[in-house]
């Protein structure tokens, strides 16, 4: 039988191996090594990843000086373009237009702000996002002799990543190019259709057609990516109606014989009831028939939150690097207070990601990837 506790079971796991991981660091006094443990991160803080990063700036000096001045200089830019996107998906959302669309906010909360299915792939892409983008704190860092006290490893409960600490005193005294360097230095064939997923109810579940199966043929006919087998469910919704008998031929030679059901918003047009994705076969016989869609998933979640995070990163709100960088472009103009205007901007910048908070949710009816 279900319970109201079914979908948190897969959480309440994940918690319980949580609490043993960390029970066992306090038995076995992991600070020692060097490990900091708490109940919501672990924290790996070592001097060792800084002789690496002094290493990586020692080499191609003058490289890294040109690359992070040019990262420096694109940062005004990225701080306008990222109030300007913001404001124009506000006017867009407002007037309903084709452009407008949600603004997600990426909690990595699984089983509650999304789902488990795409957890991994955020777990992975924040993972890659964090450690580059604190390595190259320190690496700007480094090049211009700001001392880094530590850097090291963390793993938050459901959040991975890196950290560097610089000597935030000794960077206050530096000149502003070395400060905008550092604040702007983070910012086969087809053959067939694979099914991702499967509809509750529909027509594909109940004639058990398994989850990454491949369909080659509907009634015969060829369908060797998305495309086709959506053309072939047109030509069921013009000569027939739903509720139509197709024969579905996998590429294991299964032939399951599966009836079209009505779309709920649509009762004359015709579905498989099933998610799809173009089938590659992998190159090696190791890899499952799953891996070019969930490699494609990675890439696509990959831009989303690089892209993503890029942009409100370069807000002026705090703690944002943006709110610093702001702040330097301040000073070499000559303002000495900076204050007001800093907080000027962080209203109008909050201001802008909460009205998009808002209206997505009041107009997608949420503001959680699924």
């Amino acid at each position: 039988m279900s319970s109201l506790l079914d979908p948190y079971i897969p959480l309440l796991f994940y918690l319980g191996i949580w609490g043993v991981i960390l029970l066992l660091g306090y038995l076995l006094k992991a600070e020692k090594h060097g490990i900091l443990l708490k109940p919501y991160y672990f924290m790996l803080k070592t001097v060792v990843f800084n002789s690496w990063m002094e290493r990586i700036g020692g080499r191609f000096r003058r490289f890294w000086l040109t690359f992070f001045d040019l990262g420096a200089a694109l940062g005004l830019g990225l701080l306008f373009f990222a109030l300007y996107t913001f404001a124009l998906n506000i006017v867009n959302l407002l007037f309903r237009t084709k452009q407008a669309g949600p603004t997600l906010l990426i909690i990595p909360l699984p089983g509650i702000t999304i789902s488990w299915d795409i957890f991994p792939y955020i777990l992975i892409s924040i993972a890659i996002l964090l450690i580059p983008h604190e390595a190259a704190h320190g690496i700007a860092s480094v090049l211009d002799k700001v001392p880094i006290k530590s850097s090291g490893v963390f793993l938050g409960v459901f959040l991975p990543g890196g950290f560097v600490e610089i000597d935030e005193e000794d960077l206050a005294k530096r000149p502003a190019r070395t400060k905008l360097r550092v604040f702007a230095a983070g910012s086969s064939t087809n053959a067939g259709v694979l099914v991702t997923g499967l509809a509750s109810n529909g027509g594909a579940q109940a004639a058990g057609i398994p989850q990454w199966s491949v369909i080659t043929k509907l009634n015969g006919t060829q369908v060797n990516q998305p495309i086709d087998l959506a053309t072939y469910l047109i030509r069921i919704d013009e000569a027939r109606h739903p509720n139509t008998l197709v024969v579905v031929t996998l590429n294991n030679g299964q032939i399951k014989n599966v009836v079209t059901t009505p779309a709920p918003s649509n009762s004359t047009r015709a579905l498989l009831g099933i998610s799809t994705f173009a089938y590659y076969a992998p190159r090696s016989s190791i890899l499952p028939v799953q891996f070019p869609f969930q490699l494609a998933s990675q890439l696509n979640w990959l831009l989303i939150i690089l892209l993503g995070v890029g942009i409100v990163n370069m807000l002026p709100l705090f703690p944002f690097d943006g709110d610093r960088y702001f702040d330097t472009i301040l000073s070499v103009l000559g303002l000495k207070n900076t204050k007001q205007a800093r907080t000027i901007m962080g209203i109008v910048s909050f201001g802008l990601l909460a009205s998009n908070l808002i209206l997505s949710y009041a107009l997608f009816g949420t503001i959680f990837p699924s």
